[in-house]
C-alpha cells in the first residue's frame, strides 16, 4: 500500500444546486457515499480523511469507518477545504490526493490507474484529463505541503499547478464517466442516466 492519504473534499455549499447535493441518492447510496466507498474499497491508501460541514456527511463517513475533518470556513472557499484536509493528514504521508464529493462515478479502475502513474513519478503532480479537461481527483506529493496549506479562495490546486507546470504530469481519460461532476441539476439527471447504462452494460 502506498503511504497516500485520500482526502474527500464534501463541505461544500452546493450554490448552484440549491440544494445540499452530495446527501441526494444516487444508486443504493448518496452522492457522496458512492464517493466515499469507491475510495475504501480501492484499498489503494494509507488513510481516508472528509472534509465536510454537513453533519449528515460526517455521519455517512463514520458509517464507513473514515476518519473526518471539519471545515467550519467552507463558506470560505474551496482552498479552506484542501487546507482542513492537509493539516488532519499524518506527518509520513507522502503525497495527497484529493477528491472531489460530487463524482459518483469514479471506478477503483481510474484510481489504480492514477495512482500507478504517481508510483512513475513520485515528485510530480498527477492531473487528470478528461477530454482535455482538467479535472479530479488529483495527486499531489507531501513536497508541495507548505503551497498546499497557502491556497487561498475557490482555487484549490490550480493556483500551484499553473505555477508549476514543469512537475505536473497529466493522464488522459476519454471515459465520458470518469470525471462527471455534479453542478447542476441537468447534471444528476445526466449521471443517474449514466448510472443507469453502466448497469445495463
Amino acid at each position: 500500500m502506498l503511504m497516500i492519504t485520500a482526502i474527500i473534499l464534501a463541505a461544500g455549499s452546493a450554490k448552484r444546486m440549491g440544494t445540499q447535493k452530495l446527501l441526494l441518492p444516487f444508486g443504493n447510496c448518496t452522492i457522496v457515499e458512492c464517493v466515499m466507498r469507491v475510495v475504501k474499497a480501492s484499498e489503494l491508501f494509507d488513510d481516508i480523511v472528509v472534509v465536510y460541514r454537513d453533519s449528515a456527511v460526517r455521519e455517512t463517513a463514520e458509517k464507513l469507518g473514515i476518519r473526518t475533518a471539519m471545515n467550519l470556513n467552507a463558506h470560505m472557499g474551496l482552498s479552506t477545504s484542501v487546507i482542513a484536509g492537509v493539516k488532519s493528514c499524518n506527518a509520513d504521508t507522502e503525497a495527497y490526493m484529493f477528491f472531489s464529493g460530487d463524482q459518483p462515478l469514479i471506478s477503483e479502475e481510474w484510481l489504480e490507474a492514477l495512482t500507478n502513474e504517481y508510483k512513475k513519478s513520485k515528485e510530480y503532480i498527477i492531473v487528470p484529463l478528461y477530454r482535455e479537461k482538467r479535472g479530479m481527483p488529483t495527486i499531489f506529493p507531501a513536497s508541495f505541503r507548505d503551497e498546499l496549506l497557502s491556497v487561498e479562495g475557490d482555487s484549490g490546486g490550480r493556483s500551484i499547478i499553473e505555477k508549476h507546470r514543469e512537475k505536473v504530469v497529466f493522464v488522459k481519460n476519454d471515459n465520458k464517466a470518469a470525471g462527471f461532476d455534479i453542478d447542476t441539476s441537468e447534471d444528476y439527471e445526466s449521471a443517474l442516466k449514466i448510472e443507469i447504462l453502466n448497469k445495463i452494460e
